[in-house]
Protein backbone atom coordinates (compact mmCIF):
# COMPACT_ATOMS: atom_id res chain seq x y z
CA UNK A 1 0.00 0.00 0.00
CA UNK A 2 1.21 3.21 -1.09
CA UNK A 3 2.37 5.69 1.80
CA UNK A 4 1.40 9.37 1.72
CA UNK A 5 3.59 12.27 3.14
CA UNK A 6 1.12 14.54 4.24
CA UNK A 7 1.65 17.98 4.83
CA UNK A 8 -0.15 19.51 8.27
CA UNK A 9 -0.69 23.59 7.16
CA UNK A 10 -0.01 25.99 10.26
CA UNK A 11 1.81 23.56 11.77
CA UNK A 12 4.74 22.84 9.98
CA UNK A 13 4.96 18.96 10.38
CA UNK A 14 4.45 16.22 8.28
CA UNK A 15 2.85 12.40 8.86
CA UNK A 16 3.08 9.45 7.06
CA UNK A 17 0.02 7.29 6.46
CA UNK A 18 -1.48 4.80 4.29
CA UNK A 19 -5.86 5.39 5.59
CA UNK A 20 -7.63 8.25 6.51
CA UNK A 21 -8.16 6.37 9.93
CA UNK A 22 -4.40 6.48 10.29
CA UNK A 23 -4.40 10.03 9.60
CA UNK A 24 -6.74 10.58 12.00
CA UNK A 25 -4.80 9.11 14.61
CA UNK A 26 -1.71 10.37 13.52
CA UNK A 27 -2.89 13.98 13.87
CA UNK A 28 -4.82 13.62 17.02
CA UNK A 29 -8.32 13.93 15.53
CA UNK A 30 -11.14 12.59 17.80
CA UNK A 31 -14.41 11.56 16.44
CA UNK A 32 -16.64 14.21 18.27
CA UNK A 33 -14.50 16.77 16.19
CA UNK A 34 -15.07 15.02 13.12
CA UNK A 35 -18.42 14.69 13.81
CA UNK A 36 -18.75 18.45 14.44
CA UNK A 37 -16.40 19.71 11.37
CA UNK A 38 -18.32 17.49 8.98
CA UNK A 39 -21.56 18.07 10.41
CA UNK A 40 -21.92 14.69 10.67
CA UNK A 41 -24.01 11.77 13.51
CA UNK A 42 -21.39 9.58 15.47
CA UNK A 43 -22.59 6.24 13.15
CA UNK A 44 -21.76 8.33 9.84
CA UNK A 45 -18.81 9.38 10.86
CA UNK A 46 -17.41 5.68 11.82
CA UNK A 47 -18.86 4.56 8.57
CA UNK A 48 -16.60 7.66 7.06
CA UNK A 49 -13.67 6.38 8.65
CA UNK A 50 -14.26 3.05 7.68
CA UNK A 51 -15.17 3.64 3.51
CA UNK A 52 -13.59 6.98 2.96
CA UNK A 53 -14.62 7.36 -0.61
CA UNK A 54 -18.10 7.73 0.70
CA UNK A 55 -17.33 11.36 2.19
CA UNK A 56 -19.16 13.70 -0.19
CA UNK A 57 -17.42 16.42 -1.66
CA UNK A 58 -18.33 19.34 1.03
CA UNK A 59 -17.34 16.49 3.63
CA UNK A 60 -13.86 16.08 1.80
CA UNK A 61 -13.61 19.99 2.13
CA UNK A 62 -14.18 20.17 5.67
CA UNK A 63 -12.43 17.40 6.91
CA UNK A 64 -9.07 19.19 4.75
CA UNK A 65 -9.90 22.17 6.05
CA UNK A 66 -10.34 20.68 9.79
CA UNK A 67 -6.70 18.89 9.90
CA UNK A 68 -5.27 21.36 7.70
CA UNK A 69 -3.70 19.46 4.94
CA UNK A 70 -3.95 20.00 0.84
CA UNK A 71 -7.09 18.54 -0.25
CA UNK A 72 -5.61 16.99 -2.83
CA UNK A 73 -3.31 15.22 -0.55
CA UNK A 74 -6.39 13.81 1.29
CA UNK A 75 -8.16 12.90 -2.12
CA UNK A 76 -4.97 11.00 -3.16
CA UNK A 77 -5.10 9.03 0.10
CA UNK A 78 -8.30 8.37 0.05
CA UNK A 79 -7.89 7.03 -3.28
CA UNK A 80 -5.17 4.80 -2.79
CA UNK A 81 -6.76 3.22 0.27
CA UNK A 82 -10.11 2.39 -2.00
CA UNK A 83 -8.10 0.94 -4.53
CA UNK A 84 -6.01 -0.71 -2.13
CA UNK A 85 -8.82 -1.98 -0.07
CA UNK A 86 -9.13 -6.04 -1.29
CA UNK A 87 -12.35 -6.93 -3.19
CA UNK A 88 -15.08 -8.06 -0.32
CA UNK A 89 -17.03 -11.53 -1.32
CA UNK A 90 -19.76 -11.19 -3.03
CA UNK A 91 -23.07 -13.01 -2.10
CA UNK A 92 -22.97 -15.18 -4.83
CA UNK A 93 -20.11 -16.47 -4.24
CA UNK A 94 -20.32 -17.75 -0.57
CA UNK A 95 -23.49 -19.86 -1.84
CA UNK A 96 -22.62 -23.18 -2.42
CA UNK A 97 -23.16 -24.62 -6.28
CA UNK A 98 -25.36 -27.24 -6.13
CA UNK A 99 -28.36 -25.24 -4.43
CA UNK A 100 -30.89 -23.37 -6.99
CA UNK A 101 -32.98 -21.12 -5.85
CA UNK A 102 -35.75 -23.38 -6.27
CA UNK A 103 -34.28 -26.11 -4.09
CA UNK A 104 -34.04 -23.36 -1.53
CA UNK A 105 -37.79 -22.38 -1.38
CA UNK A 106 -39.86 -24.14 1.55
CA UNK A 107 -42.15 -26.93 0.53
CA UNK A 108 -45.75 -25.02 0.25
CA UNK A 109 -47.97 -26.88 2.59
CA UNK A 110 -51.05 -28.14 1.12
CA UNK A 111 -54.26 -29.75 3.05
CA UNK A 112 -53.71 -33.50 2.45
CA UNK A 113 -57.02 -34.91 1.55
CA UNK A 114 -57.69 -38.02 3.58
Amino acid sequence: MTRHLISIQAQAATVTASTLAELLRQTGTKIMQLTEGLDINHRTAQRRIKEPETLTIKELLALAALLRVPEQQLIDLIRDEYQNRPAEPSEDASEEPSQSAAAKKKPSKKASKS
